[in-house]
């Protein structure tokens, strides 16, 4: 009885860790740095994680780091880092990072 009552709560752990895991949704997103001059730009590249409710992440070169995030609808999610402020947005899949410094990213995001 014991063991039946065991596997059930495993079942029931597994299915609900894989649902999380689910609503998550990984993005990888490619563009440019502009610098503030607009004379020259860089390739850029990072990763995007959107997870359940207000949740994301930002890679960008350095590891997962979660953003604040300012606000989150049908059109854009708005976060925040202590370098830039980030616009995505969800039905055209573009990225804009907006550096404090001047700078501005444009990246283009796909599954």
């Amino acid at each position: 009885m014991v063991r039946g009552s065991a596997a059930t709560a495993m079942m029931v752990l597994v299915v609900f860790s894989a649902h999380a895991a689910g609503n998550q949704r990984q993005l990888s997103c490619s563009g440019s740095l502009i610098e503030p001059t607009a004379l020259a730009a860089s390739p850029k590249s990072v990763k995007l994680t959107l997870g359940p409710g207000q949740e994301a992440a930002l890679d960008v070169g350095r590891g997962n780091s979660k953003v604040r995030v300012v606000s989150d609808d049908k059109i854009q999610l708005k976060f925040q880092t202590d370098d830039f402020t980030g616009e995505y947005f969800h039905y055209t899949g573009d990225l804009f990072l907006i550096y404090k410094s001047g700078h501005l990213a444009r990246l283009m995001c796909k599954p």
